[in-house]
């Protein structure tokens, strides 16, 4: 019944996708990939304008960082019980934090390549400025 289905879903998808054209779904898919990369170099620049006069790509991860998992409580992540039964007890209770961090980390988290590309290329466009003291910094054009 199950697998019919999925048959039929994917025979009609086929012929959807027969009329679109596989250059429209290519092109669909980088509109998104387009979208989500101005949408994270917009995030970035609203960094530099909320904080700090020079920033360096370290500490933009590290916000980003803290961003996704500064909610969590510390006694999910450093247990205090010594016996048997505390332990087993503690871990149960955090399953859904240490799950809800796996996600937002493998979700949400930019890499640090992916942060020191982006300020590279801001950089390059010339929204940033390297900072003249300590050059690994940058500050947001004037």
């Amino acid at each position: 019944m199950l697998t019919k289905l999925l048959q039929d879903v994917l025979h009609w998808g086929q012929i959807a996708l027969t009329f679109i054209g596989g250059g429209t779904v290519l092109r669909f898919f980088a509109w998104l990939f387009q979208r989500r990369k101005e949408n994270f170099e917009n995030a970035v620049l609203g960094m530099f304008i909320k904080g700090q006069k020079s920033r360096s790509t370290d500490g933009i991860y590290n916000d980003y960082l803290g961003a996704v998992i500064g909610d969590i409580p510390m006694w999910a992540f450093f247990p205090t019980h010594r016996t048997t039964w505390g332990w087993l007890t503690w871990r149960l209770r955090t399953i859904p934090y240490h799950l809800r961090h796996w996600w937002r980390l493998s979700v949400f988290m930019p890499s640090k390549a992916k942060v020191e590309r982006t300020v590279l290329h801001l950089w390059k466009k010339g929204l940033l400025i390297r900072d003249p003291v300590t050059p690994q910094h940058y500050k947001l054009k004037a």
